[in-house]
């Protein structure tokens, strides 16, 4: 997969999939599935367009959300799901004052699109005007077909990032592991006295407490109990691995 994060790329022809895609979840692996399928039945590429930070970092850092995944993390998800290109641009004052259609028409100039496939709630443009109702009016003027993702559920409840946050804050983290598709992961440093600390990357925090989950280090993933404090997570099996310096832990359930 190519990445793209300087602005300079083009293509003959596409199918662009839009979004943030913070945490790649399950819904949004129905979006990219989608899109690929497009994409081998026109044999073309699928262009993958989002932002490098959350837009809400830029227009209200306060209330910016804390992301589910890391830009090379948001990176490694996509291209396990097929997409041949990675256009990640800097939300920046530019992009926030574009108007929805000047927004899409750019899209469309670079990447000359068969088909565009977004999610049913995504916005764009200025102020977030654009809707996917707007995006299937500007295919029919500009050539290119809309696809819809509708609402993604499971056991009855709409799967979203904002929800898994939720979940996370809560300690929830069975039902958050449920809606991305995999257990929730953290980077961490390992240190002294048994301990993991986390690094600040800016991704959504766990409720402090006692789970089960595993060190993930070298290809391997190592079952683990562990105690989280803050940013530390306190686990006796980190003595043995602490001169490898950095690894992943994943939380699959809350002890006890």
């Amino acid at each position: 997969m190519e990445i793209v994060l300087n602005g300079k790329a083009a293509a003959e022809r596409s199918v662009i999939s839009m979004g943030m895609f913070d945490g790649v979840h399950i819904g949004h692996k129905v979006l990219l599935e989608r899109a690929a399928v497009l994409a081998r039945r026109e044999n073309c590429p699928l262009i993958v367009c989002t932002f490098q930070q959350h837009p809400m970092a830029f227009l209200c850092p306060e209330k910016a959300p804390r992301l589910l995944t890391t830009l090379a993390e948001r990176q490694q998800a996509i291209q396990n799901l097929g997409a041949d290109m990675f256009f990640a641009m800097p939300f920046d004052s530019d992009l926030a004052q574009m108007a929805p259609e000047c927004y899409v028409g750019q899209l469309v100039r670079r990447f000359h699109p068969v088909a565009v496939v977004c999610g049913y709630n995504h916005h764009y443009g200025k102020d977030g005007k654009g809707s996917p109702a707007l995006l299937e009016v500007l295919g029919g003027a500009l050539g290119f077909a809309t696809s819809i993702v509708p609402q993604i559920t499971l056991g009855g409840k709409a799967v979203s990032s904002s929800d898994i946050r939720q979940c996370l804050s809560d300690g929830d983290v069975i039902a958050a592991s449920r809606m991305l598709g995999r257990p929730y992961a953290r980077q961490a440093e390992l240190a002294e006295n048994d301990r993991l600390v986390l690094l600040r990357d800016d991704k959504q925090p766990v409720k402090d407490g006692k789970y089960r989950g595993r060190i993930c280090l070298d290809g391997k993933r190592i079952p683990v109990v562990f105690r989280q404090k803050g940013d530390e997570c306190f686990c006796p099996a980190a003595a043995s691995f602490r001169e490898i310096g950095k690894a992943e832990v994943e939380y699959i359930c809350p002890q006890g």
